[in-house]
């Protein structure tokens, strides 16, 4: 196991799309935090606090308006974990190397969260930064605490589904579509179908039924965890009661190793 870590932690940092990832990441956070910090009022409810602060963090994915974008970004760190390997033809060289396929999965999962958890915190530090220098009044340590994990927990469980995905694909391209698609686009459409038949049912505004099915939208459920006012909200007139940040992070988090254990037998089992 300790081999397969030391492999995993040097292709890293050897190829250039883990520098580049990272780089825009960053760029990208610093780039929106400073715009956003820089024009926020300098009174009122917008000139500081908790909301104003995950507002910085998140670039307003708080608010519901757009998804968590350093998520999808770092996001490909997972895919290209596995990804490359199949790209480039390296998997063989790989499994050669370290014949154990379950250490190989192991020490690639274990990277992946390491490197975005330290990659998501940094965005975190960049938002701060931003506050700091423009004046911006900084949240309560609670509310520090909340979006930072928040955050945190939601990126290294969305790249690690990127793993995942790429691991079962055996295909980046795919791997890629599928991390971008799924969160943005098939749970879109799944909530836009099952809201029209509930609309069209003799009793819209009711709980229960098929709209139970959208509480369990893991990448939704799990855009709980650093939600503060979300667009969502108003779903309730349909009897849509989404799950809180503990409940949405944990429906996630199931989805997530599930893929990841589907990808590790198929992993282990299948041919390189």
């Amino acid at each position: 196991m300790i081999d397969a870590l030391r492999y995993e932690v040097t292709r890293l940092r050897t190829i250039r799309s883990t520098y580049w990832i990272l780089g825009v990441a960053f760029a990208f956070q610093l780039l929106l935090s400073v715009l956003i910090a820089w024009n926020l009022p300098e009174t009122g409810p917008l000139s500081g606090g908790d909301n104003t602060f995950a507002i910085l963090v998140t670039v307003g994915a708080s608010l519901g308006f757009a998804p968590l974008f350093i998520a999808y970004v770092i996001g490909l760190l997972g895919v290209f974990s596995m990804g490359h390997e199949y790209r480039h033809g390296m998997i063989r060289a790989t499994l050669t190397a370290l014949p154990s396929r379950t250490s190989v999965m192991l020490a690639k999962i274990l990277t992946t969260a390491v490197l975005s958890l330290v990659a998501a915190l940094v965005c975190v530090g960049i938002a701060a930064l931003s506050a700091l220098v423009f004046g911006v009044g900084m949240p309560t340590f609670e509310g520090l605490r909340d979006i930072t994990l928040g955050t945190v927990l939601f990126t290294t469980m969305f790249s690690l589904s990127g793993l995942a995905f790429a691991t079962l694909t055996r295909n980046q391209t795919a791997a890629v579509a599928m991390l971008l698609l799924i969160p943005s686009l098939v749970e879109g459409l799944v909530k836009a179908v099952v809201l029209a038949i509930k609309a069209a049912s003799d009793d819209p505004s009711g709980r229960g039924g098929l709209v139970e099915v959208l509480r369990f939208l893991p990448y939704d459920a799990g855009g709980q965890m650093y939600t503060r006012v979300s667009l969502g909200d108003a779903l309730q007139l349909f009897g849509v009661v989404p799950f809180g940040a503990v409940g949405g992070g944990l429906v996630m988090a199931v989805f997530v190793m599930v893929l990841l254990v589907l990808g590790t037998v198929a992993f282990v089992r299948r041919d390189a």
